[in-house]
Parts: structure tokens; C-alpha cells; sequence
């Protein structure tokens, strides 16, 4: 039996809403390789909004990502570049 995330989609309308919410957290995750997308960490993963959502960003699977918290934590509310920038100003 296929048990794809794309055929598990099917099936959504047997999962509780937890369990969806789960399953759509764990694909963001395996799209992104279970690595933090700003650092690369593999550690303390969690869903990222690139948009926040105190700035309109939905919470969709193109405007999700996945970040380790101290990125997450880090970056707050602002823009993928601003935060990056501050990244970088940091590393130099």
C-alpha cells in the first residue's frame, strides 16, 4: 500500500486535526531535509513562518520553513533578508 504524503492527503478526512497538523509539520520538515534552513542545524527543529504572520504571511507550506528555535527565536518577526543580514553582520 502507498503511504505517501501525497496519498495520505486522500485520507485526510479520517485524521483528527491534530494529526493532520502533524503529518503537514513532518513534510515541511522532510522537504527541507530536517535541517534548519537558515543554519543548517538538525537540532530542536520547528516551523518557521518566512512572512510572518503579524505581517500578513499565511500559514502555508510555501511560506513555511523549517528552523532550529534559535534561529526561530532569532529572527521574530522580521523579513527572511533582514534576518540574514543581521546574520552575517554578526559572523563578521
Amino acid at each position: 500500500m502507498d503511504r505517501t504524503p501525497r496519498s495520505l492527503m486522500l485520507e485526510l478526512l479520517t485524521f483528527r486535526s491534530g494529526d493532520a497538523k502533524r503529518m503537514w509539520r513532518e513534510e515541511i520538515k522532510r522537504r527541507d531535509g530536517y535541517q534548519c534552513v537558515y543554519c543548517g542545524s538538525s537540532d530542536d527543529l520547528t516551523i518557521d513562518h518566512i512572512v510572518p504572520q503579524c505581517k500578513g504571511g499565511p500559514t502555508t507550506s510555501s511560506n513555511c520553513a523549517t528552523a532550529c528555535r534559535s534561529c526561530n527565536l532569532a529572527k521574530g518577526s522580521m523579513q527572511v533578508d533582514e534576518f540574514m543580514e543581521t546574520i552575517l553582520t554578526l559572523a563578521s
